[in-house]
């Protein structure tokens, strides 16, 4: 699973077939709109054929061939982006995206690409990113030019669509002339992050501190393997006296910022004092926002987990978690001690 803070209210993540319901009806109601540029419009039929496609770009993200992702305005699924045709060898990648026809013109798409050509550069490690679109989409051509992208050339009838050929503007990126920054996401810890988590797990301990908020025993975990196949399994199996978590890394840019737990439920102890959500800064990052932003992204991984009200807990003397609950929607229901006699404010927030 993968999510990438875009801005307030926009993210964009991976698909589920539960989307494919939400996916259909946004294509279906604007079929006509979407057909003139998308070869694929007039194929999709049926929530059936939605739920295919995304089972194969699921298996594409496990192979490193493709990243799609949703993109998604204050909880609702508005379009698709996704970063294709990805090649080792040379670290280059192809971006395409689509948007729903009511949310265009307020810079959705352009603040997509941005967050996605950043995550291919800092996080994938790509070198180029290249856009293709047809010479009479004008909408869609804006968005390189946009963002600093360079016309390379024309590819010379490259589309066939209904029955006519067009050009293709190909448009190009390479990483050192990429100046946006690292986007911030969560993402699902791989074996790839075995370095930047162990880097992460030292910085804590150097600092004196004894445990990782939200990162399922990281602090303890000698062996990285160990703890990741630990966590992959608790996706799927609840450990005997525990409930199922799914535990992910908060990158900024391509270094760890932070960890987070999502619990699939709550048993006992989690309602009285845990809650779903747990997370943390790593030191050498806290102050700077991303407490809010990675809590913003749990509570949508969330939504897939088919969590309507989320409980998020902290130490009553943490103003500056609290401060986060509650800029997320937390609404306090009431404070209980935990067993060591902390007082713990207990926050629901509706998802």
């Amino acid at each position: 699973m993968l999510l990438i803070y875009v801005r307030k209210n926009l993210i964009m993540r991976s698909l589920t077939k539960a989307d494919a319901p939400a996916s259909y009806s946004v294509i279906d109601k604007y079929r006509d709109y979407l057909r003139i540029w998308l070869p694929w419009a007039d194929a999709t039929k049926s929530p059936d054929v939605t739920a295919d496609v995304i089972s194969a770009w699921e298996t594409q993200y496990e192979d490193g061939s493709d990243v799609v992702l949703g993109i998604f305005e204050g909880g609702e699924y508005v379009g698709n982006i996704g970063l294709h045709d990805m090649k080792r060898h040379n670290r280059s990648g192809m971006i395409g995206y689509w948007l729903a026809g009511d949310r265009q013109g307020r810079g959705i798409i352009t603040d997509c690409v941005r967050a996605l050509t950043s995550y291919g550069f800092h996080n994938l490690g790509l070198n180029r990113i290249y856009i293709h679109c047809a010479k009479e989409n004008a909408k869609s051509r804006a968005v390189p030019v946009r963002l600093g992208f360079l016309q390379e050339g024309v590819l010379q009838d490259a589309e066939y669509l209904h029955g006519v050929f067009h050009d293709l503007i190909l448009y190009g990126l390479v990483k050192r002339n990429w100046d946006h920054g690292g986007c911030v996401c969560l993402a699902t810890p791989d074996a790839k992050h075995e370095d930047s988590a162990m880097e992460f797990r030292r910085e804590h301990l150097d600092c004196g501190e004894s445990w990782i908020h939200g990162s399922g025993g990281l602090i303890d975990a000698d062996d990285y393997n160990t703890w990741l196949e630990k966590t992959a399994t608790a996706r799927i199996e609840a450990p005997e006296g525990r409930v199922k978590a799914s535990t992910m890394f908060l990158f900024a840019g391509g270094r760890i910022a932070g960890t987070v737990q999502i619990r699939h439920t709550l048993n006992e102890e989690l309602y009285k004092s845990g809650g779903h959500i747990g997370y943390g800064v790593r030191p050498s990052e806290r102050r700077k926002g991303y407490g809010a932003i990675m809590l913003s992204l749990a509570l949508a991984y969330c939504r897939v987990l088919g969590i309507s009200r989320a409980l998020v807990t902290c130490d009553k003397k943490n103003i500056g978690s609290a401060a986060v609950i509650v800029k997320n929607g937390g609404v306090l229901e009431n404070e209980a001690a935990d067993e060591n006699g902390n007082i713990v404010q207990r926050y629901w927030i509706s998802v």
